[in-house]
């Protein structure tokens, strides 16, 4: 991501939180919301418009379902491209356009647990759907694996492409102050397998150790983008 500089952004939030004493055996609450995001550049031209109408359950066993509308706007300056693999750009304007979406999550106490996300909608010039599932394995408290895929079907006036991630994350705690983290991803839009394997030392309240290691190779040749071996102290000086 490229920091913007000289914009302008403004966020607004409300709703409300309902516990509904007659399903209270099987839903714990009910929180109707909506936030507006904006961002203008520096000129006070609208550059970003963001808005998200949810309505989120929780239920007594920690499911979690989700269901709600967001509508967007974005003022594009330039041509933005989209899809490197196939070379399809959206020209540069203004578009408005709204996503629908329903996801579910399970209870994530448990020893296994899932989640699912289906969404669609215009998209730009076009239409979007996309898919996603995962699922997480508890095998202890020390050690956690997760799995996940996301799908995006996009049909332009320029083009039609498809987009698949998979992710692996897993975890493992040797103790409170030490851990161990990898992610390894494979994009299907750039062909590319990346891992990212960060070893974590808290060696006083709020100062940590880090090392991480991150690696890019194509998928195609299996020949190597580029890798990168990061060091990062932190300390936390109080009276």
């Amino acid at each position: 991501y490229v920091p913007r500089k000289g914009i302008r952004k403004s966020a607004t939030y409300g709703g409300y939180t309902w516990r509904p004493q007659r399903w209270r055996k099987s839903i714990r609450s009910i929180n109707p919301h909506v936030q507006i995001d904006y961002v203008k550049d520096p000129t006070g031209r609208m550059d970003t418009k963001y808005i998200d109408y949810h309505l989120p359950i929780n239920f007594q066993d920690s499911t979690f379902i989700e269901i709600g509308k967001n509508p967007s706007y974005e003022y594009l300056s330039r041509p933005y491209l989209i899809s490197p693999s196939k070379n399809i750009s959206i020209p540069a304007g203004a578009y408005k356009y709204s996503e629908y979406f329903f996801l579910i999550r399970t209870d994530s106490g448990r020893k296994v647990s899932g989640n699912g996300r289906w969404a669609g909608g215009p998209f730009y010039t076009g239409y979007k759907h996309s898919y996603q599932a995962g699922a997480t394995y508890r095998h202890s408290n020390k050690l956690t694996a997760a799995f996940s895929y996301a799908h995006n079907n996009i049909s332009l006036h320029e083009g039609r492409f498809k987009t698949n991630l998979l992710s692996t994350r897993i975890n493992y705690g040797f103790s409170t102050s030490m851990f161990l983290n990898s992610l390894i991803q494979y994009n299907s839009d750039t062909h590319q397998w990346s891992s990212n394997v960060r070893f974590n030392i808290i060696h006083r309240p709020l100062s940590d150790i880090f090392i991480v290691y991150n690696e890019r190779r194509d998928s195609i040749g299996g020949g190597l983008v580029d890798r990168a071996l990061i060091a990062k102290v932190t300390y936390m000086i109080s009276r």
